[in-house]
């Protein structure tokens, strides 16, 4: 086991080496879309008293603990699992809510909502959409950064089914076990089918990143150079619905004074 540890380390290093080789050549080809979404458009969208609701945060907050405070926000944490959301660090969250968030009553108004790969495993994300759209605040907004049900990955996860796909994944990924593995369904996780589902529950769609940079096969450097090459084409073809993961930004309309006409819904 030892040896095949060290093979997959080497493989590893030199898939890193063909990815900064490939992001010189295509930039964007180069971002990974959970950390751009962490370090970049999460914390563009904080904005000082917030009221925040965190979809799926279980036991990882996204937000820090000393910006929380700085910024004054109060943010909710929700998750499926409660065994999840009592791992959070203290003071992590002002309140928590346990439930699917398809069918789950969100409580109060909500200045930002957002998720981290949580809508792939969601049964109906259509009907998450419009349950977390109709707790926005006027004016607020949505947020979510998901894989695409498009990429190789996840074409190979569904067909694999979730146990065997865990088995896989940590074995070739031990680290992966402390977040991943959940069962995943992918409906809808696409650029297309999520910004319809937002317009279809009223939100206006600011903005969708996709993201062609993913690390799956890095273990094995031949299969990865392929893969690599693909992404990248992808990439300048600009074949969004085909990236190997995206984020998505939308907002709820503002609030109409009276008399005034009520904003299109889509």
């Amino acid at each position: 086991m030892t040896v095949v540890r060290r093979l997959i380390a080497w493989n590893r290093r030199i898939s890193r080496w063909e990815r900064a080789q490939v992001a010189r050549l295509v930039p964007g080809c180069a971002p990974d879309a959970m950390r751009d979404f962490g370090d970049r458009i999460l914390p563009g969208l904080l904005k000082p008293g917030a009221r925040i609701l965190e979809v799926g945060g279980g036991k990882i907050p996204a937000i820090p603990l000393d910006t929380k405070q700085r910024l004054g926000l109060h943010v909710v944490g929700q998750d499926i699992s409660e065994t999840e959301l009592s791992m959070a660090p203290r003071g992590a969250y002002d309140a928590t809510l346990v439930g699917d968030i398809a069918t789950v009553p969100l409580p109060g108004r909500f200045d930002l909502i957002f998720s981290r790969a949580v809508l792939e495993h969601v049964a109906d994300p259509s009907a998450a959409i419009a349950n977390l759209a109709r707790a926005l605040a006027p004016g607020g907004i949505m947020a979510h950064v998901l894989p695409c049900r498009n990429a190789p990955f996840a074409v190979v996860n569904r067909w694999m089914g979730n146990r065997l796909a865990r088995r896989v994944l940590f074995a070739v990924f031990p680290e992966k076990r402390f977040d991943s593995g959940f069962l995943a369904y992918y409906r809808d996780c696409t650029p297309s089918g999520l910004s319809k589902a937002c317009r279809g529950s009223g939100l206006e769609v600011l903005q969708v990143n996709p993201y062609y940079n993913s690390d799956y096969t890095s273990f094995f450097a031949p299969i990865y150079t392929i893969e690599t090459m693909r992404q990248a084409a992808t990439c300048l073809l600009r074949a969004e619905n085909f990236a190997e993961a995206f984020s998505i930004i939308a907002r709820a309309p503002a609030e109409t004074t009276p008399g005034s006409p009520a904003p299109a819904a889509g």
